[in-house]
């Protein structure tokens, strides 16, 4: 009997072992001109940024790189966002990339996250086109890491009707932010959203009654 379990915990070491070794690894380099105090990535189903990378009290400093193993095997999952926050807490994000073992993964400030509501909407255009079968009042649309929708982009005496489409500028260049959330709210007060919607220039977004929010009591 202690002759099996030996084995079976011998057998569950080199297991675990040969799994660890098929974990890609990549390396993250910090040229943003600041201190990383946070390291954060996961695969791009994932809702949650999850728990810190970096150890303890470790910092990456601009110039400085560092390589991390990544959760799954490239097999189970190949395409990771990353971010990094700084010691001013700004955020620093890439989607949506394509990972491979030992590859590196480069942060600029232009990899920068502008996540304030803002005044000039200098990304480029797309067009919504509303078929929800009801006049629409309010169209919200927030970058995916929010947790806020901003201001309606419709103004106060603009109604879009059933059947047409509306041409808007997103809030950010693609570069920075291309994945967003989309809400429409119609004449009722009911409410009609896409959420983790990727972005290009150009694009076209179509809301039928099938988007809407139910709510059950």
């Amino acid at each position: 009997m202690r002759k099996l379990l030996l084995s079976l915990l011998v057998f569950m070491f080199f297991s675990t072992a040969m799994y660890a070794q098929q974990l890609p690894q990549v390396t993250i380099v910090n040229n943003t001109g600041y201190t990383v105090w946070y390291v954060y990535f996961g695969p791009v189903t994932d809702t949650s940024w999850g728990e810190d990378k970096l150890d303890g009290n470790e910092t990456l400093n601009n110039g400085q790189s560092r390589t991390f193993t990544l959760l799954y095997p490239l097999s189970e999952a190949d395409m990771y966002d990353f971010r990094l926050v700084d010691l001013d807490g700004d955020s620093y994000i890439k989607w949506d990339i394509l990972v491979s073992n030992n590859a590196t993964v480069e942060f600029t400030f232009d990899d920068f996250y502008y996540d304030d509501d803002p005044v000039y909407y200098d990304g480029p255009p797309i067009t919504i086109i509303n078929n929800t079968g009801y006049p629409i009042r309010n169209i919200y649309i927030s970058s995916t890491a929010d947790d806020y929708w901003g201001t309606d982009r419709l103004s106060a005496e603009e109604v879009l009707n059933d059947g047409y489409s509306v041409t808007l500028n997103l809030p950010y260049p693609v570069n920075v932010v291309n994945r967003y959330d989309i809400m429409l709210k119609d004449s009722d007060g009911d409410t009609y959203t896409k959420m983790n919607v990727l972005v290009s220039a150009g694009s076209t977004i179509e809301f039928t009654f099938d988007d809407i929010d139910w709510e059950w009591d």
